[in-house]
């Protein structure tokens, strides 16, 4: 009846225990807004001061704000205080917009790194499901903390479980509209529109045997997040690594978030057989970082330094040369905007699909063919004989784990012109051509 939360805990090494995230637009913005909370407090106010992070790029936009309970305030109730809250009280009174927006802004003053490495956790456990979309995960405080590969806090087993425990409550706090193109239908999908759409639909739960009481969470992804978790996107699932996981969030915290960049970039880039490619300004972006213009080269240094350190964990393969050719007057301007390309470890972006062997196949007849096998795709000598032979397409796309729509959209092509292709009943281009033996040796170098 009871789940048994108490049982011995089964410590994994880094080696042994991979997390699979999902990305899309929506955990990349949320990531950012998580990172813009805190001290820092990058977030915008709205006409009435209420706090809202809001992300627009060229397939759509997406708002992120907080809707806290109503817990109070010291002369007044939480009952009147959300009467008070009302848009009708907002426009004749407005001290009491006032106390709503002091609350709104303590709330994402609480957000820090440590929440967005539980986001990441909460992910990897929706990311596992059969159908991320509907089904219902579960997890506990406990296991969070396994996750994070830490047991005390300040001494005290009680306050690192207080201390998760907040950090999910501000998750479930989180709220969001979005209007952003629907790539499968060619038009628009907006969600919240009338009513805003929740990040994470968390439940607390509570158990108690005896003397002894704790907690678990029950959750499900939102509908926002749902629509990019279905089976058309699940191909965009990577690994987070545990190690960069297990740092500390908040002598490590910009490791953390420069790793956790180039992780969600180089998923998708790995996957389009391309290196993940970024200038440091559009980092510090998403880091929710400004630029230090009084001390230029600390931001070098800290870059520098990051970047060391994520190879030393193996979050990346190959780092390029981050030293600025030199450090005189000016040179900040110029290193912020020079693109910056790196190596991920394959072993966070490449899933590696084990097929169980049946027992009829385990079982090697000597001397029989197999007249059903398929040739193995070989990279044509060039373009023409590609044109010649086009049905070695769907022979790469096998061979590599490409799906139709991905590769289309990356020529710029739709997906039925590329199936024309593949099945000859068109010629194929050589500018197409082109480009899809340029991919083909790319993929082929991993």
């Amino acid at each position: 009846m009871y789940p048994d939360l108490k049982k011995k805990s089964t410590s994994l090494s880094i080696s042994e225990f991979k997390m699979p995230i999902p990305t899309n637009p929506v955990v990349y913005v949320i990531l950012r807004a998580l990172y813009a909370g805190g001290l820092d407090f990058h977030w915008t106010s709205d006409f009435y001061g209420r706090p809202h992070y809001h992300y627009e790029s060229r397939d759509g936009y997406i708002n992120i704000f907080c809707d806290p309970p109503y817990k109070g305030y010291p002369f007044w109730p939480g009952e009147v205080l959300k009467k008070a809250a009302s848009l009708q009280k907002l426009y004749m009174n407005p001290r009491w917009n006032f106390i709503y927006s002091g609350i709104l802004r303590n709330t994402v003053r609480k957000l820090s790194v440590e929440t967005a490495d539980v986001y990441l956790i909460l992910l990897s456990k929706v990311a596992q499901l059969k159908n991320p979309g509907y089904d219902i995960a579960k997890i506990s405080l406990e296991e969070i903390a396994e996750y994070r590969s830490v047991k005390v806090r300040n001494g005290s087993r009680q306050k690192l479980i207080n201390d998760l425990k907040e950090n999910v409550l501000l998750l479930a706090d989180l709220r969001l509209t979005m209007t952003w193109q629907d790539y499968k239908n060619r038009g628009k999908m907006t969600f919240g529109r009338e009513r805003p759409d929740r990040l994470l639909d968390i439940v607390d739960v509570s158990y108690k045997r005896g003397k002894h009481e704790w907690k678990s969470f029950g959750f499900r992804c939102g509908q926002a997040l749902a629509a990019f978790l279905n089976p058309d996107g699940l191909r965009w699932i990577g690994y987070y690594s545990t190690a960069l996981l297990r740092l500390d969030p908040y002598h490590e915290a910009f490791t953390k978030k420069l790793g956790t960049y180039w992780i969600l970039l180089g998923i998708t880039a790995g996957k389009k057989g391309m290196y993940p490619r970024a200038s440091p300004q559009t980092i510090l972006d998403f880091c929710g970082k400004t630029a230090n213009y009084r001390n230029p080269g600390q931001s070098v240094d800290a870059f520098i330094k990051a970047h060391v350190r994520l190879q030393q964990i193996g979050v990346l393969e190959d780092i390029p040369v981050l030293e600025p050719p030199n450090r005189i007057k000016g040179y900040f301007n110029s290193w912020l905007d020079t693109p910056l390309s790196v190596k991920l470890s394959s072993d966070l972006w490449m899933i590696k699909e084990r097929k169980r062997k049946t027992r009829q196949e385990k079982i090697k007849i000597p001397n029989q063919k197999n007249e059903n096998a398929q040739p193995q795709a070989v990279i044509p000598m060039n373009y023409r004989e590609l044109q010649v032979n086009a049905k070695a397409i769907r022979e790469f796309r096998t061979k590599y784990g490409l799906n139709q729509n991905e590769l289309a959209q990356v020529l710029g092509i739709t997906r039925q012109t590329l199936s024309y292709y593949e099945r000859e009943m068109r010629t194929l281009p050589e500018k197409i051509a082109i480009r899809i033996l340029k991919i083909w040796e790319q993929k082929s170098k991993f």
